[in-house]
């Protein structure tokens, strides 16, 4: 009879926690014999769970750079720093109350009134999808509490 497997989940958090460093998902992923799929939704799942902490990558240029990965101690609280690093997954930023996303794009144009913004700028700042924004930017133009300064490509400004 063959020994029984660990989940991935338990393997990749004895990675993680043995390293000194911060690792991407590719490092657990080659030391310790899984796909880098399977890392990375144990990565997930030790994060929501509050055992990792992920350092978004950032970007060299255009080029992405990877997100890195360290164990956490559940007793220790993040500190500000860290919080500010860890971005969520896309599409897990949570689901708005209605009326909020008009409030947030308000608010973005706001913070840069004197620069025109298409609906692509403002749904990256926000962290949000960009047709979402674009909806909104229309409903608030037809509201009269944005104006769209150009049809092709889309702008819109405060008021």
């Amino acid at each position: 009879m063959s020994p029984a497997k660990r989940p991935a989940r338990d393997v990749v958090l004895d990675a993680i926690t043995a390293s000194r460093d911060a690792l991407t998902v590719s490092d657990p992923a080659a030391d310790v014999g899984l796909g880098r799929s399977t890392v990375g939704k144990a990565l997930a799942a030790l994060e929501q769970a509050g055992c990792a902490r992920r350092q978004a990558g950032g970007r060299d240029g255009a080029r992405r750079l990877p997100d890195r990965w360290t164990a956490t101690t559940p007793d220790a609280p993040p500190d500000a720093a860290d919080a500010a690093s860890v971005v969520p997954p896309q599409g897990t930023t949570g689901r708005l109350r209605p009326g909020q996303l008009d409030q947030l794009v308000l608010d973005d144009l706001q913070a840069h009134a004197g620069e025109p913004a298409s609906p692509t700028t403002v749904a990256k700042r926000l962290g949000r999808s960009s047709g979402a924004v674009a909806n909104c930017l229309t409903r608030l133009a037809a509201a009269d509490r944005v104006r769209q300064i150009s049809q092709r490509p889309g702008r819109y400004r405060t008021m």
